[in-house]
């Protein structure tokens, strides 16, 4: 599997078919296609929810160009993240420790705001054969939010002591000397406060995860969810508060986890990336596929990918890489030293670096966002890079894929 996260931008300046006809040349198997965003606005003409362009279907142009090139489409929705529901139902907005309530985020554990989005997601599989849909923002944002009143009463209930909890609280986050680790350090040593609200949280985001899933396990297609990488650490403390995500569980509801293995995001190199995909596949138990994301922009290189993407794909058990995102990066074909650079991005290509073994040849190149440029190079490159300007690179894909032929879409349930 090579999958790609995309964003409805593509398909509205560049149109389908062009869009997914490149993914089709890299071998892209899977897209997960942003179909409600954080504004809460949806790629489909939604009775429920506000369009992201009126008049136009979006995810129905997507859906129809990938399934013309036999790759499945999954239906993103940043789940928990609402600007639109948060700015109609203010009282459902995720609470802040300190500053009250928010006006992007909902509460998870928001009962409403769960029920409407089953709606949404049921009116979306009555109407579109989609292959999968994809959740992410299943989670809360940091540890800081989930303190509204009611949040607090659901924690003291359980059996935690406030009191203490909000002087932990303090003591990690406020103050001129705050120890970043004090409520980290108190859950670890199984500290009960913490534990509790480490498992309320957890519960919350289960409850919330699970109610989706059995809408769309009731239209029988693929689940999948994005998952922040701490989840796959052996020290799980820093995800259990802070995110609530809890893998083993939610492996038990979906058919594939994605941890968002983001090396250049978190300074980190390929040996982490497989540490996280590693941690994943323990954590699945073999009750979920894994494809591991990697971040292909802002930070990210065609060295980095390349390495972050061999060493994920190394690791027994998983089933394929994922990339973030299409549109961000700029697509290289390689024939030989016939050489084709692809620019989807929003930034002028300005130079190309070509390497084999120890020979290196860089070239000017003026590529402007949509367009294409020829190079004959005198080698066969091991790996190719593209600049735009003096900036961080634009990341390269490099493959050198034979045609595919077209088959329908399988379903990738285990």
């Amino acid at each position: 599997m090579l999958g790609v996260w995309m964003w409805p931008e593509s398909v509205r300046l560049r149109g389908a078919g062009p869009v997914f006809e490149e993914c089709r040349r890299a071998g892209i198997t899977d897209v997960f296609f942003l179909t409600k965003g954080l504004s809460g606005t949806t790629a489909w003409p939604s009775l429920l929810a506000p369009p992201m362009d009126e008049g136009r279907d979006l995810l129905g142009e997507a859906l129809g160009a990938a399934h013309e090139r036999g790759i499945r489409l999954h239906a993103w929705f940043t789940s928990a993240s609402d600007a639109h529901y948060c700015g109609e139902h203010p009282e459902a907005a995720l609470c802040h420790f300190t500053k009250g309530p928010g006006q992007e985020v909902v509460s998870i554990a928001d009962a409403d705001y769960r029920r409407f989005m089953e709606e949404l997601l049921a009116d979306l599989l009555a109407r579109y054969p989609l292959d999968g849909v994809h959740l992410d923002y299943i989670r809360y944002n940091h540890l800081l939010y989930g303190w509204s009143e009611a949040d607090r009463a659901m924690i003291a209930e359980a059996g935690a002591d406030l009191d203490r909890l909000d002087a932990l609280m303090r003591a990690t986050f406020y103050g001129d000397s705050p120890d970043r680790e004090a409520i980290f350090d108190a859950y670890r040593a199984g500290d009960p406060d913490t534990r509790i609200l480490a498992g309320v949280r957890r519960s919350n985001v289960l409850r919330f995860a699970s109610a989706l899933a059995g809408v769309v396990r009731d239209a029988g297609v693929t689940l999948s969810m994005a998952l922040m990488p701490e989840g796959a650490y052996d020290d799980t403390a820093f995800a259990d508060l802070h995110y609530g995500q809890d893998y083993g569980k939610l492996a038990e509801i979906a058919d594939l986890l994605l941890p968002m293995a983001y090396s250049g995001a978190y300074g980190k190199d390929a040996r982490w990336t497989a540490q996280v995909a590693r941690g994943t596949v323990r954590c699945a138990a073999g009750r979920a596929k894994v494809m591991t994301g990697l971040h292909a922009y802002e930070g990210g290189t065609a060295v980095t990918l390349k390495a972050d993407r061999r060493a994920a794909e190394r690791v027994e058990g998983t089933d394929g890489v994922c990339l973030f995102r299409e549109g961000a990066f700029a697509w290289v074909w390689a024939d030989g030293g016939q050489i084709t650079l692809s620019n989807p991005t929003r930034r002028a290509l300005t130079s190309c670096t070509a390497r084999r073994g120890d020979a290196v040849l860089t070239r000017s190149v003026a590529v402007e966002p949509g367009g294409t440029a020829e190079l004959h190079l005198p080698f066969s490159p091991d790996e190719v890079r593209v600049f735009a300007g003096g900036e961080i690179p634009a990341v390269v894909v490099r493959m050198m894929t034979p045609e595919m032929r077209v088959d329908a879409p399988k379903n990738l349930k285990p």
